[in-house]
């Protein structure tokens, strides 16, 4: 699903999105395992827990849509997006009515610190109002002390609506979240 945002300086090319592929795994293992990356999206994923998770959303099983990011033409990170009210732990914890939440990761280390994660953020909400009209609000709830990507979403036109301690069972989770949000465009 192309979706292309315009370049900033330190951040070459367009963001686009394409839907996450099982040849894309091994490259997802190799991001997920990156010291910055693991120091929020906290889940240790060998190779195979990596294939029992992401498989089933690529193949279409559940409500997770999940997209390789891709900045002039390489893959950088993933990014996926999901209606709360198709999970409904997760949207009880959150709080926030007709919401989608999204998780993004960039993978490659040398694109963090550019503004590449606010462009993505960003260019993804739009694909993700896109896809599901009912949604009012687009929420993202990354660890509060996570200021680089509380600092990305700011940018990207989300607010700070609230500090939460969710209770999802997803060790990226654990401790108190930023919940950020972004009401649809009139």
């Amino acid at each position: 699903m192309p979706n292309a945002a315009p370049s900033r300086s330190g951040s070459p090319g367009p963001i686009e999105f394409r839907a996450l592929g099982h040849a894309d795994l091994p490259l997802l293992h190799r991001w997920l395992s990156a010291p910055h990356v693991r120091a929020w999206w906290r889940d240790a994923l060998s190779p195979e827990e990596v294939e029992r998770k992401y498989g089933p959303r690529i193949d279409g099983a559940g409500p997770t849509r999940c997209f390789v990011i891709e900045a002039g033409g390489d893959p950088i990170g993933m990014i996926q997006g999901y209606r709360h009210a198709d999970l409904p732990a997760g949207d009880r914890a959150i709080g926030i009515p007709a919401a989608a939440g999204i998780d993004y990761l960039i993978g490659d280390a040398s694109r963090c610190g550019h503004g590449t994660g606010s462009r993505v953020i960003s260019a993804f909400a739009a694909v993700l109002f896109r896809l599901h009209p009912d949604v009012s609000t687009i929420v993202a709830t990354p660890q509060k002390d996570n200021t680089a990507s509380c600092r990305a979403l700011e940018k990207a036109g989300f607010t700070l609506s609230h500090d939460a301690v969710l209770d999802t069972g997803d060790p990226s989770d654990s401790g108190v979240s930023a919940v950020y949000a972004l009401p649809r465009p009139a």
